[in-house]
């Protein structure tokens, strides 16, 4: 499971809403998610609309936002602290009030959203969807061995959970020397040459027979 997680701490304070959306910015560049327009507008709206929420309706001075990236479920988690122990209720509003669709329009845009209780106060949440992540050159420097698994379970090259590991390229085939490649084997075959058979005398011209008178 790939995830990425930090939380950072705002001052309950209106400023703090472009402040937030700013921050979800920069750590969406720094974990190398790849957003489209609608997850990305969904991610601002919601964003903002949690911390008026906990700005407005919320106690305490410091609100915690925590975020969360699950790239293998392709969704994005925004929880936002405070010290009140107040859940929100649902309210829609009427077309002429101003205010009042925060929750209709974090109900629209995620996937699922939620309040619940902590130890020091609340904490309301809601889940965005992602679309499907790329490997991109910065997880490749960082993790290469993860990034080389996972591009070999997308080819079909190795399944899940293979452990791949360096190869080092064959040695070059020794050369077998024959006997007869050998300087020695040259000598050892010319003292070994078959034996010469001495040529048989030639006969000369046959002398005249002397015969007794």
């Amino acid at each position: 499971m790939r995830c990425h997680s930090q939380s950072f701490l705002l001052v309950r304070d209106p400023t703090s809403v472009p402040i937030s959306r700013h921050r979800l910015q920069d750590l969406v560049k720094k974990w190398g998610l790849r957003l489209d327009e609608s997850s990305d507008t969904a991610l601002t709206v919601i964003t903002s609309e949690l911390v008026t929420n906990a700005v407005r309706h919320g106690t305490g001075t410091m609100l915690t936002i925590t975020v969360s990236a699950n790239l293998s479920r392709r969704r994005i988690l925004v929880e936002v602290y405070d010290g009140s122990l107040v859940l929100p209720v649902p309210h829609w509003a009427d077309s002429e009030n101003e205010s009042g669709r925060g929750m209709a329009l974090i109900d629209r845009l995620s996937l699922c959203h939620g309040a619940e209780h902590t130890t020091c106060g609340k904490c309301v949440w809601a889940e965005i969807a992602m679309p499907p992540q790329r490997v991109t050159c910065q997880r490749l420097v960082l993790r290469p061995r993860r990034a080389a698994r996972a591009i070999a379970r997308r080819l079909g090259a190795a399944p899940r959970g293979t452990r791949l590991e360096r190869q080092s390229p064959d040695p070059p085939p020794r050369r077998r020397h024959r006997l007869s490649d050998r300087p020695e084997a040259h000598q050892a075959s010319a003292s070994r040459s078959t034996p010469t058979v001495p040529a048989a005398p030639i006969p000369g011209p046959s002398a005249p027979a002397v015969t007794g008178r």
